[in-house]
């Protein structure tokens, strides 16, 4: 297969150069859309780099340092993009917060990450000002809405507060240099106990990812609906970031319920997304082919093949214009990333007309490591690795080097050491690599669960919140048979404590029924400290203990293999 040419870049140095550059570059364009009060309010390239000098100049009114953390929590919307890129662009450290999780496991990543400010949506004031005591490191709480709500100042107070500063000449922050260097964000991967960690990720890091990317996909001036959640790696670089290098119009969906509405409204041109998303919406898709006719939409495929591979003329677009209707008549590209994707939906969207590419990364790659092309792809494999990037395969797993790689997780030394070997991100992830240099990945080698659409589920946080009931002597979670994706799901195998259910019912005074009520009930309850995407979907008893290491560690392989062959 041939490689055709990567696409033209421009340089960038840092996030700060990113928007003095594209605020300059497509000042008039529209740069961010969302809806307020039923009505989309949108902000052009200029008034987007005026604002983040504001919020800027806001920052360094309250005598922030460079390296200062600000927290970031909220739906999708323009006041998250306008303080992640403030607290970026003044040398501060943002901290995107997963808006999914559970009051107390925000706590714990306010706590552990320390931000001397969190800037939030209305309806996390409240609980946060009750956990008060938790976050002792918070200072200030800022409301994304018109009305402080509860908080210490609202979005325009904050942003008038920064306009007073910047007439006064005060904007302490922005004179400071930002280096590639220099720390951008903290992601955190998970919650707050078990595999939890906080990815570092540079300027430097980021930026080199945004240019690569931008080598293998093009987009450029484009509207693009964003879908995923910005505190997720892939949308913050891929839907956000890359989305503003290359002057694109982004829209902020209102909610997954309401995208169909949103891509009718809207009208994008392209529309990231994990597997479940565009399997969700092909089975709409193949709804109304089925109400319709299959046989005519077989038909139409027939043609629209033949024609092209007698006259290289592709008449998709005018032969399923009612589907390209429902989609807002502009779609030309969909990206799919975040889990394992399946190959035939890639092929079912291009017979319709619409361009599909699935890619490959981590958050500790800032994400992106390998990406298909729309002009060079295999539907089975996650594409060509990114230019600047070395990967390569040892015993079977992926290894990424190269400037995109993080620097570290915040403050974990032993975890730093188990991920990087000399200069090498170890993935986990079992892959190869065909002739044609296409990356295929074909398994999972840390027991991470990632489900069907795209969140990271650590198993050992959720067994930790399982083994806390008194009926659970011992407790296994994972995400079920990988062969299939669509069937992952957090999943329990359980070894009952029967001393506890003798104490309190009494000895061959309950059966088999009576357990499976128990910890049935006893799971539920604790699971619901956790966030809904890491709760418990199914659960398998077993009678005798897990076989374990020396070190006391459960031997998983033996018992999720068992499972697969036995189904």
């Amino acid at each position: 297969m041939k490689k055709p040419p990567l696409y033209p870049i421009r340089p960038i140095c840092d996030l700060r150069d990113l928007l003095l550059q594209v605020s300059r570059r497509y000042h008039s364009r529209i740069a961010l859309q969302s809806k307020k009060d039923g009505v989309w309010v949108s902000l052009t390239y200029r008034e987007l780099g005026e604002r983040v000098l504001q919020s800027a100049a806001g920052f360094s009114s309250w005598d922030l340092e460079k390296g200062d953390r600000v927290a970031v929590l909220s739906p999708n919307r323009t006041e998250w993009a306008l303080s992640y890129l403030a607290a970026v662009t003044s040398g501060l450290v943002a901290v995107p917060v997963d808006k999914d999780l559970t009051i107390g496991e925000i706590c714990q990543v306010l706590n552990f990450s320390e931000p001397r400010l969190v800037i939030c949506s209305e309806e996390y004031i409240d609980p946060l000002r009750e956990h008060r005591g938790q976050i002792p490191s918070v200072e200030k709480m800022i409301s994304m809405e018109e009305r402080r709500a509860g908080a210490d100042l609202s979005f325009p107070e904050f942003l008038g507060m920064g306009e007073d500063a910047l007439d006064h000449g005060q904007n302490r922050l922005q004179d400071l240099p930002v280096a590639a260097k220099d720390l951008a964000a903290i992601i955190f991967t998970s919650g707050t106990t078990g595999g939890s960690k906080g990815v570092m990720l540079s300027h430097g890091n980021l930026a080199a990812n945004i240019m690569a990317t931008s080598q293998h996909v093009s987009i450029e001036e484009g509207v693009l609906l964003s879908v995923l959640p910005l505190h997720h790696t892939y949308e913050c670089m891929a839907g956000f970031l890359l989305a503003l290098y290359q002057g694109c119009t982004i829209c902020h969906a209102e909610s997954l319920r309401r995208i169909p509405e949103n891509l009718r409204e809207m009208r994008p041109t392209v529309v990231l997304g994990v597997p479940l998303l565009f399997d969700g919406l092909y089975r709409k898709i193949e709804s109304g082919i089925k109400q319709k006719g299959e046989m005519k939409f077989r038909v139409a495929k027939g043609i629209a093949g033949f024609l092209e591979g007698l006259l290289k003329l592709n008449i998709r677009r005018a032969l399923f214009k009612p589907i390209h209707d429902q989609l807002g008549g502009r779609l030309e590209l969909c990206i799919s990333g975040g889990a394992a994707g399946n190959p035939e939906i890639g092929k079912a969207f291009r017979e319709l007309g619409i361009n599909f590419i699935q890619g490959y990364g981590l958050t500790e790659s800032s994400p992106i490591i390998s990406v298909n092309r729309v002009d060079c792809f295999k539907d089975d494999s996650v594409g060509l690795p990114l230019e600047g990037l070395d990967v390569k395969i040892v015993d079977e797993e992926i290894l990424v080097r190269g400037p995109s790689v993080m620097a570290g997780y915040y403050l974990n030394e032993e975890a730093t050491r188990e991920a990087l070997l000399d200069g090498w991100l170890l993935t986990g992830d079992l892959g190869y690599i065909d002739e044609e240099g296409f990356l295929y990945v074909s398994g999972r080698k840390k027991s991470v669960i990632v489900t069907p659409n795209g969140k990271n589920v650590y198993p050992e946080e959720v067994e930790a919140v399982l083994n806390q009931s008194p009926y659970i002597l011992e407790s296994l979670v994972w995400g079920g048979p990988e062969e299939d994706p669509a069937r992952v799901a957090v999943q329990a195998i359980v070894v009952p404590h029967t001393e506890t259910f003798d104490e309190t019912l009494g000895p061959g005074k309950y059966g088999q029924d009576k357990i499976n009520e128990v910890i049935g009930q006893e799971i539920k309850t604790r699971c619901e400290e956790l966030a809904r995407y890491k709760r418990v979907k199914s659960i398998v008893l077993r009678s005798e203990e897990f076989e374990r290491t020396t070190t006391r560690k459960i031997k998983r392989y033996l018992y999720t293999k068992k499972l697969v062959t036995e189904d």
